[in-house]
């Protein structure tokens, strides 16, 4: 019996002589492993799907072992991904998060789905300051799984900040001076405001946001760090932080 499931590509890995097995993000079943037959020939009519990126709707059966795609309509490619190396990279670092997570439920799925086609279409199409793409998404992600970073006052005593701000680890949240410990990192007047300008604005926004491309790697990884003790996954983020 075969599904038709809206999906984008994570990941793939050669088998046998011509297929490629493909790991599928979905709105309707979260992330599948399936098969594609002899799609690594020359002539294979579904060469396209197998790349990272492809967004469209699959058409999956149950095959001997695993899924297998039997047909697909691709709704976008974002070749215009691998036209630009930095924003490549920044849209790998995109998958390679929603391939770190876990879902609880449909709810988490839908969400991220969703944010995830919303950040790919900005990186490829408009004109955005480096990172901007990839912070924005992380910082909805913690969002998304209620732990949200950015606070207005200290998420421990309550009062303002002052003249400085610290991320506490091991809560992922903002704290103040008196309420910081050495579990926290400083963050710097950049990098705070970074973070306040993203969690406030959408997707749409981003190209009127600007900020240089050192502040914006620092609070980088900040959120990497952060994001690893709140799921306990690293990030590589090949091409950006290593």
């Amino acid at each position: 019996m075969s599904k038709k499931i809206k999906a984008i590509v994570l990941k793939g890995n050669n088998v046998k002589e011509k297929d490629k097995n493909i790991l599928l993000f979905s709105l309707e079943e979260g992330k599948v492993w399936a098969t594609l037959k002899g799609v690594r020939g020359e002539k294979a009519k579904m060469k396209y799907a197998k790349e990272p990126f492809c967004f469209g709707d699959f058409v999956i059966e149950e095959g001997k072992g695993s899924l297998i795609v039997t047909s697909v309509d691709i709704l976008e490619s974002f070749h215009e991904l691998s036209q630009d190396i930095d924003k490549y990279f920044e849209g790998n670092g995109l998958l390679e998060i929603v391939n770190a997570l876990s879902f609880s439920g449909q709810n988490e799925n839908y969400q991220i789905f969703v944010e995830l086609i919303k950040a790919l279409k900005i990186l490829a199409f408009h004109k955005v300051s480096k990172y901007s793409v990839l912070l924005k998404f992380l910082i909805d992600i913690f969002t998304i799984y209620g732990m949200e970073v950015y606070s207005e006052k200290c998420s421990c005593c309550g009062n303002d900040f002052h003249d400085h701000v610290y991320i506490n680890y091991n809560v992922g949240e903002l704290v103040c001076a008196n309420c910081q410990t050495f579990q926290s990192e400083e963050l710097s007047k950049g990098e705070f405001a970074i973070l306040k300008i993203l969690t406030q604005n959408d997707y749409d926004k981003l190209e009127t946001i600007k900020f240089s491309s050192e502040q914006g790697l620092k609070l980088l990884k900040t959120l990497v760090k952060n994001f690893y003790s709140r799921f306990d996954k690293s990030l590589k983020l090949i091409g950006i932080l290593s």
